[in-house]
């Protein structure tokens, strides 16, 4: 299993009565609300295997007490498992225009990469992340100080 830079944060708050509300990254599940805490780990499995991906699981309680874990999905999820992996046909983060070999950087440093043989430089990036910053980034090449910008896509 690949694990991402960046781990998708899922935040689960429980009311006294023990119903739960569910957001991954801030943005809340309706399908998950109203559930009640006997249903966790269905919700964790859920959303581990519909990211691909592990995930960060920051439980709070009523009584304000919180739980931290790091969940994984399931080796046999269904569609996940009969699916071979296959590398995405476009990288998340493209630019040209750098000096071969060169190391290219993202804005704020999230990631380091160097160019190919053709100044060309590719990084993939978790969806979290990419959600995170749709003001749009810029590629910085680190010798030629050669800027690409990048918008994410919407």
């Amino acid at each position: 299993m690949k694990v991402p830079v960046v781990l998708s944060v899922v935040h689960v708050v429980i009311d006294a009565a023990g119903v739960m509300t569910v957001d991954v990254d801030g943005v809340p599940r309706a399908s998950e609300q109203g559930r009640t805490r006997g249903d966790l780990r269905s919700v964790i499995d859920e959303i581990t295997s519909e990211l691909g991906a592990p995930v960060r699981v920051e439980v709070r309680e009523a009584d304000g007490s919180t739980y931290v874990d790091v969940a994984t999905p399931t080796e046999s999820s269904g569609a996940a498992a009969a699916e071979p992996a296959r590398a995405p046909s476009t990288p998340a983060l493209a630019g040209a225009g750098f000096e071969p070999g060169e190391e290219v950087a993202l804005a704020y440093v999230v990631v380091r990469q160097h160019a190919d043989a053709e100044g060309n430089a590719s990084l993939n990036l978790p969806p979290a992340l990419l959600a995170a910053t749709r003001g749009g980034l810029v590629l910085l090449g680190m010798s030629s100080r050669t800027v690409t910008p990048f918008e994410a896509p919407a």
